[in-house]
């Protein structure tokens, strides 16, 4: 196990770390953490800095979660360092001492990749549960992991490799040179799950190492570099967790499959509720991908938050009769200060800044221009409308999809 923040992932623009468990996080009182990120001021920077004399940018001080994505990264040549401390109470404070933070489990800068280098890469594979073959280990599991194939001319197999969905594992070699696409891994035993990837092997490669690949997603030399992670296989939900998505839509619940702790943010930011409260009887839900620097969304919001605050006055006079409606913020902005500020003005949920569900709802909803109204049906997930904006928000034409039409009681 490692001490110290690792590479989990890097394209040509983004990377993703993931770093150990600080303090004694529990379900109830889960740890939240400050992460800073620098860029790497030359190739002799080894990220020591204990005289605190480099300037780290706070990507959040509220993360619940031990692994991150940085996007937009752009313009360093030798690369970013990261480090993560507990949140305290001065979260605000960026000032803290370098010997609160900690760094990375090997003392070198994260690299993106080129354009070139993200372009040769192969999609990532597909990992699920294979429960028609025995694991030889009792409780443990096998995982059937598949890849699409290589188009690469001079290709002669498939380097494998994969690790386990914690905060301190790295990843290691499944297999060197497989010549099939896919493979059962067997005596799968941990709780947290396993993710995989996949890159390919080439006739004449020559400089790699997998010593590397500490900092990047490549060997270097001429291998090109491994695949994005497939999902998570094998992660065990607590009780509370799946007692929690199996009492709301499958359909809908399934878009918010990599949320943290299966909860979703209120009140401006000022608490959180689960999915299943967050659904419960809900008819109609609408994702709301906005930002506080597109002026349209500036002036759609206020229209929206009446006829949010409409709505639910009506459900509340007659639940019987009326439809209940439920609005989730997907934000495109660009930082966590943006978010904040502007989800403190909105009365119903959001998707927290810092998770990949975010950037998978923004794709899912195919967003190209902000802002956007999707409407969905509250129970199966069906999409009514892509994007209601610039049509009326009437309760009562909404209200005909889901088979209402007594939604103008007053």
């Amino acid at each position: 196990m490692n001490k110290g923040i690792i590479l989990i992932d890097a394209d040509d623009t983004s990377i993703t770390v993931t770093w150990p468990d600080i303090g004694k996080p529990s379900s109830s009182n889960p740890t939240k953490y400050t992460l800073q990120y620098r860029p790497a001021t030359s190739a002799s920077d080894h990220g020591m800095d204990s005289g605190g004399q480099l300037a780290y940018q706070s990507l959040s001080t509220e993360l619940t979660t031990n692994t991150a994505r940085k996007r937009n990264l752009t313009g360093a040549g030798h690369g970013f360092f990261f480090r993560v401390s507990a949140t305290t109470k001065s979260q605000n404070r960026v000032d803290k001492s370098a010997m609160d933070y900690m760094g990375h489990a090997y003392r070198k800068p994260f690299s993106v990749l080129t354009m070139r280098e993200q372009s040769q890469r192969m999609p990532p594979p597909t990992a699920k549960i294979d429960s028609s073959v025995a694991s030889p280990q009792p409780k443990s599991y096998v995982a059937h992991v598949s890849w699409q194939p290589s188009a690469e001319p001079l290709l002669v197999g498939y380097k494998l490799q994969m690790r386990e969905s914690n905060g301190a594992s790295i990843w290691s070699t499944v297999a060197n040179c497989l010549s099939g696409t896919e493979v059962r891994k067997k005596n799968l035993t941990s709780s947290s799950g396993y993710m995989f990837r996949v890159r390919p092997v080439l006739q004449g490669e020559v400089g790699g190492s997998e010593e590397n690949l500490v900092a990047s997603v490549t060997e270097g030399g001429n291998v090109i570099p491994y695949s994005s992670a497939s999902d998570v296989v094998g992660a065990r939900s607590s009780s509370r967790s799946s007692s929690s998505s199996s009492s709301g839509s499958e359909g809908l619940l399934k878009l918010f499959k990599r949320l943290p702790d299966n909860k979703l943010l209120a009140k401006g930011g000022m608490k959180s509720v689960s999915l299943s409260e967050a659904f419960n009887k809900v008819d109609l839900v609408f994702f709301y991908a906005s930002a506080h620097w597109c002026a349209p969304c500036r002036r759609y919001t206020p229209q929206l938050i009446k006829f949010y605050n409409d709505a639910k006055a009506m459900y509340a006079k007659a639940p019987g009769r009326t439809t209940k409606i439920e609005i989730v913020f997907v934000s495109a902005d660009h930082d966590v200060n943006g978010f904040r500020s502007y989800y403190a003005s909105m009365p119903w949920l959001a998707v927290p800044f810092d998770t990949d569900t975010r950037e998978i709802l923004l794709s899912w909803m195919k967003v190209k221009g902000i802002p956007q109204l999707m409407c969905l049906d509250g129970r199966t997930g069906k999409i009514y409308e892509s994007n209601g904006v610039g049509r009326a928000l009437d309760l009562a034409r909404f209200s005909r999809y889901c088979g209402r039409d007594k939604s103008s009681i007053r």
